[in-house]
Protein backbone atom coordinates (compact mmCIF):
# COMPACT_ATOMS: atom_id res chain seq x y z
CA UNK A 1 0.00 0.00 0.00
CA UNK A 2 1.57 3.09 -0.74
CA UNK A 3 2.01 5.99 1.74
CA UNK A 4 2.48 9.61 1.79
CA UNK A 5 4.04 12.09 4.00
CA UNK A 6 3.15 15.46 4.02
CA UNK A 7 4.95 18.23 5.55
CA UNK A 8 5.19 21.84 5.69
CA UNK A 9 7.99 23.78 5.35
CA UNK A 10 8.92 27.19 6.55
CA UNK A 11 12.57 27.39 5.89
CA UNK A 12 13.92 28.69 2.26
CA UNK A 13 14.32 26.26 -0.55
CA UNK A 14 16.63 25.54 -3.15
CA UNK A 15 16.99 23.17 -6.42
CA UNK A 16 19.80 21.07 -6.76
CA UNK A 17 21.60 21.85 -9.50
CA UNK A 18 19.10 24.60 -10.58
CA UNK A 19 19.99 27.38 -9.12
CA UNK A 20 17.76 28.77 -5.81
CA UNK A 21 14.61 29.69 -5.29
CA UNK A 22 13.10 33.59 -6.91
CA UNK A 23 10.00 35.44 -5.40
CA UNK A 24 8.15 37.30 -8.20
CA UNK A 25 5.37 37.76 -6.38
CA UNK A 26 3.08 40.55 -5.21
CA UNK A 27 0.99 39.74 -1.78
CA UNK A 28 -2.57 37.69 -2.04
CA UNK A 29 -5.41 37.08 0.16
CA UNK A 30 -3.91 40.28 2.42
CA UNK A 31 -1.24 38.09 4.32
CA UNK A 32 0.42 35.76 1.47
CA UNK A 33 3.07 36.05 -1.22
CA UNK A 34 2.48 34.09 -4.22
CA UNK A 35 5.35 33.50 -7.05
CA UNK A 36 3.73 32.89 -9.99
CA UNK A 37 3.94 31.39 -13.45
CA UNK A 38 5.03 33.24 -16.66
CA UNK A 39 2.80 32.99 -19.43
CA UNK A 40 3.56 34.27 -22.78
CA UNK A 41 2.74 37.80 -24.23
CA UNK A 42 0.37 35.87 -26.77
CA UNK A 43 -0.23 32.17 -27.86
CA UNK A 44 -1.19 31.08 -31.35
CA UNK A 45 -3.21 27.54 -31.71
CA UNK A 46 -2.41 25.56 -34.45
CA UNK A 47 -2.03 21.68 -36.06
CA UNK A 48 1.11 20.42 -34.46
CA UNK A 49 2.35 17.13 -36.44
CA UNK A 50 4.65 14.15 -35.14
CA UNK A 51 5.07 16.37 -31.80
CA UNK A 52 7.60 14.74 -29.20
CA UNK A 53 7.25 14.66 -25.01
CA UNK A 54 9.18 15.97 -22.47
CA UNK A 55 8.49 13.50 -18.93
CA UNK A 56 10.47 13.16 -16.08
CA UNK A 57 9.83 12.80 -12.00
CA UNK A 58 10.07 15.10 -9.67
CA UNK A 59 11.62 14.34 -6.19
CA UNK A 60 12.28 15.76 -2.82
CA UNK A 61 15.66 14.98 -1.18
CA UNK A 62 17.38 15.45 2.32
CA UNK A 63 15.40 14.97 5.57
CA UNK A 64 11.88 14.66 5.86
CA UNK A 65 10.28 16.57 8.64
CA UNK A 66 7.51 15.76 10.77
CA UNK A 67 4.20 15.47 9.14
CA UNK A 68 1.49 18.30 10.10
CA UNK A 69 -1.80 16.97 11.32
CA UNK A 70 -4.38 20.19 10.64
CA UNK A 71 -7.16 21.11 13.88
CA UNK A 72 -10.08 20.38 12.51
CA UNK A 73 -12.37 23.48 14.34
CA UNK A 74 -15.49 23.51 12.58
CA UNK A 75 -18.37 20.67 11.43
CA UNK A 76 -16.03 17.99 13.02
CA UNK A 77 -18.94 15.68 12.34
CA UNK A 78 -18.56 15.80 8.59
CA UNK A 79 -14.49 17.59 8.81
CA UNK A 80 -13.56 15.22 11.26
CA UNK A 81 -14.35 11.96 9.92
CA UNK A 82 -10.32 11.70 8.43
CA UNK A 83 -7.64 13.03 9.29
CA UNK A 84 -6.38 16.22 7.39
CA UNK A 85 -2.45 17.20 7.16
CA UNK A 86 -0.72 20.60 5.07
CA UNK A 87 -0.68 19.97 2.04
CA UNK A 88 2.76 22.25 1.43
CA UNK A 89 4.26 19.32 0.15
CA UNK A 90 3.34 15.54 -0.61
CA UNK A 91 6.27 13.60 -0.85
CA UNK A 92 5.13 9.86 -1.77
CA UNK A 93 7.34 6.58 -2.19
CA UNK A 94 10.84 7.00 -2.82
CA UNK A 95 10.87 10.93 -2.21
CA UNK A 96 7.88 11.55 -5.17
CA UNK A 97 6.99 14.86 -4.64
CA UNK A 98 3.28 16.00 -5.97
CA UNK A 99 1.75 18.94 -6.59
CA UNK A 100 4.31 20.72 -8.78
CA UNK A 101 3.70 22.57 -11.90
CA UNK A 102 6.11 21.93 -14.82
CA UNK A 103 5.69 23.55 -17.93
CA UNK A 104 6.95 25.34 -21.23
CA UNK A 105 7.59 28.84 -20.23
CA UNK A 106 8.63 30.82 -23.38
CA UNK A 107 6.00 28.60 -26.20
CA UNK A 108 4.32 31.36 -28.25
CA UNK A 109 2.54 28.64 -30.86
CA UNK A 110 1.34 25.22 -30.56
CA UNK A 111 -1.21 22.92 -30.60
CA UNK A 112 -5.06 23.77 -29.03
CA UNK A 113 -6.11 22.14 -25.54
CA UNK A 114 -7.95 18.61 -26.44
CA UNK A 115 -11.30 19.65 -27.84
CA UNK A 116 -13.13 16.41 -25.94
CA UNK A 117 -16.71 17.62 -24.80
CA UNK A 118 -16.84 14.80 -21.75
CA UNK A 119 -13.93 16.49 -20.41
CA UNK A 120 -14.97 18.39 -16.84
CA UNK A 121 -13.26 20.48 -14.51
CA UNK A 122 -14.02 20.23 -11.19
CA UNK A 123 -12.75 20.69 -7.80
CA UNK A 124 -13.94 18.67 -4.70
CA UNK A 125 -14.47 19.76 -1.67
CA UNK A 126 -15.53 16.44 -0.14
CA UNK A 127 -14.34 15.88 3.54
CA UNK A 128 -13.83 19.63 3.87
CA UNK A 129 -10.79 19.53 1.60
CA UNK A 130 -10.07 20.90 -2.12
CA UNK A 131 -9.24 17.82 -4.66
CA UNK A 132 -6.95 18.18 -6.30
CA UNK A 133 -4.81 20.49 -4.64
CA UNK A 134 -3.93 22.35 -7.64
CA UNK A 135 -5.99 22.98 -10.51
CA UNK A 136 -5.25 23.43 -14.28
CA UNK A 137 -7.88 25.33 -16.33
CA UNK A 138 -7.89 26.53 -19.27
CA UNK A 139 -8.62 30.01 -20.39
CA UNK A 140 -12.37 30.35 -21.02
CA UNK A 141 -13.38 27.39 -19.48
CA UNK A 142 -15.43 27.07 -16.67
CA UNK A 143 -14.80 25.86 -13.71
CA UNK A 144 -17.22 23.20 -11.17
CA UNK A 145 -17.12 23.21 -7.97
CA UNK A 146 -18.98 20.24 -5.91
CA UNK A 147 -20.36 19.92 -2.65
CA UNK A 148 -21.02 16.67 -1.50
CA UNK A 149 -20.42 17.40 2.46
CA UNK A 150 -24.20 18.49 3.30
CA UNK A 151 -22.68 21.46 5.16
CA UNK A 152 -22.01 24.97 4.08
CA UNK A 153 -18.76 25.59 2.53
CA UNK A 154 -17.34 29.05 0.60
CA UNK A 155 -15.26 29.61 -2.49
CA UNK A 156 -13.01 32.32 -1.90
CA UNK A 157 -10.69 32.67 -4.76
CA UNK A 158 -7.97 35.48 -4.50
CA UNK A 159 -7.75 36.53 -8.18
CA UNK A 160 -6.01 39.87 -9.21
CA UNK A 161 -5.39 39.94 -12.98
CA UNK A 162 -9.12 38.62 -13.44
CA UNK A 163 -11.73 39.59 -10.54
CA UNK A 164 -11.42 37.76 -7.36
CA UNK A 165 -15.12 35.56 -6.68
CA UNK A 166 -15.90 35.20 -2.92
CA UNK A 167 -19.26 33.25 -2.92
CA UNK A 168 -21.31 30.90 -0.50
CA UNK A 169 -22.05 27.25 -1.59
CA UNK A 170 -24.95 26.32 0.55
CA UNK A 171 -25.42 22.33 1.61
CA UNK A 172 -27.87 22.00 -0.70
CA UNK A 173 -25.70 23.26 -4.03
CA UNK A 174 -24.05 19.92 -4.88
CA UNK A 175 -22.86 21.44 -8.00
CA UNK A 176 -21.68 25.22 -8.58
CA UNK A 177 -20.50 26.72 -11.74
CA UNK A 178 -17.94 29.25 -11.64
CA UNK A 179 -17.68 32.73 -14.64
CA UNK A 180 -15.49 31.82 -16.99
CA UNK A 181 -12.14 34.07 -17.16
CA UNK A 182 -10.91 35.63 -20.45
CA UNK A 183 -6.88 36.28 -18.93
CA UNK A 184 -4.06 33.85 -17.77
CA UNK A 185 -2.74 33.59 -14.37
CA UNK A 186 -2.06 31.74 -11.04
CA UNK A 187 -1.37 30.19 -9.39
CA UNK A 188 -3.99 32.06 -7.30
CA UNK A 189 -5.26 30.86 -3.97
CA UNK A 190 -8.89 29.08 -3.23
CA UNK A 191 -9.83 28.82 0.35
CA UNK A 192 -12.83 28.24 2.35
CA UNK A 193 -13.58 31.36 4.76
CA UNK A 194 -16.19 28.31 6.89
CA UNK A 195 -13.42 25.82 7.17
CA UNK A 196 -10.39 27.81 7.73
CA UNK A 197 -7.84 25.35 7.02
CA UNK A 198 -9.18 24.07 3.99
CA UNK A 199 -6.50 25.90 0.52
CA UNK A 200 -6.14 24.58 -2.73
CA UNK A 201 -4.59 26.31 -6.19
CA UNK A 202 -5.85 27.59 -9.31
CA UNK A 203 -4.09 28.33 -12.67
CA UNK A 204 -5.77 29.48 -15.91
CA UNK A 205 -3.52 28.91 -18.42
CA UNK A 206 -3.39 29.87 -21.97
CA UNK A 207 -1.81 26.59 -23.36
CA UNK A 208 -1.67 22.88 -23.25
CA UNK A 209 1.69 22.65 -21.82
CA UNK A 210 1.17 22.33 -18.42
CA UNK A 211 1.57 19.38 -16.46
CA UNK A 212 1.27 18.59 -12.58
CA UNK A 213 2.71 15.69 -10.78
CA UNK A 214 1.19 12.97 -9.74
CA UNK A 215 1.39 11.10 -6.07
CA UNK A 216 4.46 9.48 -7.65
CA UNK A 217 6.23 12.84 -8.95
CA UNK A 218 5.56 12.05 -12.17
CA UNK A 219 5.00 14.48 -15.04
CA UNK A 220 4.60 14.16 -18.94
CA UNK A 221 3.79 17.17 -21.30
CA UNK A 222 3.20 15.72 -24.77
CA UNK A 223 2.46 17.11 -28.63
CA UNK A 224 5.18 19.72 -28.33
CA UNK A 225 6.43 21.11 -31.68
CA UNK A 226 9.93 20.50 -32.57
CA UNK A 227 12.46 22.95 -30.86
CA UNK A 228 14.11 24.34 -27.87
CA UNK A 229 12.26 26.02 -25.00
CA UNK A 230 12.45 27.17 -21.28
CA UNK A 231 11.27 24.56 -19.34
CA UNK A 232 9.70 25.96 -15.36
CA UNK A 233 8.50 24.63 -12.98
CA UNK A 234 6.46 26.13 -9.55
CA UNK A 235 5.75 24.33 -6.44
CA UNK A 236 4.20 26.20 -3.33
CA UNK A 237 6.70 26.18 -0.41
CA UNK A 238 9.75 26.12 -2.94
CA UNK A 239 8.63 28.89 -5.71
CA UNK A 240 9.57 28.68 -9.09
CA UNK A 241 12.73 28.92 -11.15
CA UNK A 242 11.52 31.65 -13.21
CA UNK A 243 15.11 33.71 -13.95
CA UNK A 244 16.63 30.63 -14.52
CA UNK A 245 14.91 27.95 -16.53
CA UNK A 246 16.03 25.20 -17.71
CA UNK A 247 16.68 24.56 -21.69
CA UNK A 248 15.36 21.43 -23.02
CA UNK A 249 15.71 20.95 -26.95
CA UNK A 250 12.42 18.88 -27.85
CA UNK A 251 13.16 16.74 -31.75
CA UNK A 252 10.16 15.86 -33.66
CA UNK A 253 8.20 12.59 -32.17
CA UNK A 254 11.07 12.20 -29.74
CA UNK A 255 10.90 11.92 -26.03
CA UNK A 256 13.22 13.97 -23.77
CA UNK A 257 13.16 13.00 -19.82
CA UNK A 258 13.86 16.06 -17.46
CA UNK A 259 14.02 15.16 -13.64
CA UNK A 260 13.60 17.70 -10.83
CA UNK A 261 14.93 17.53 -7.50
CA UNK A 262 14.07 19.47 -4.87
CA UNK A 263 15.63 19.56 -1.25
CA UNK A 264 16.15 22.11 1.84
CA UNK A 265 18.92 24.97 1.30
Amino acid sequence: MKTQVVLILALSIAFIDHGECVTNAGPVGGDEVVESLVFPASYKATSVTDGGTIVGVVKFEGDVPKVKKLEITKDVKVCGKTDKHDESIVIGEENALQNTIVYLMDISTGADFPQDAKKKYEIDQNGCQFTPHVTLLPVGQQLTMLNNDRIMHNIHIFSETNKAYNKAQPKSRRKMRLPKVKKAEGPVPIKCDVHGWMKGWLAHIPHPYFAVSNENGKYKIENIPAGTYKLAYWQEVCGTNNDAPLSVTVQAGGVVTQDLTLTLK
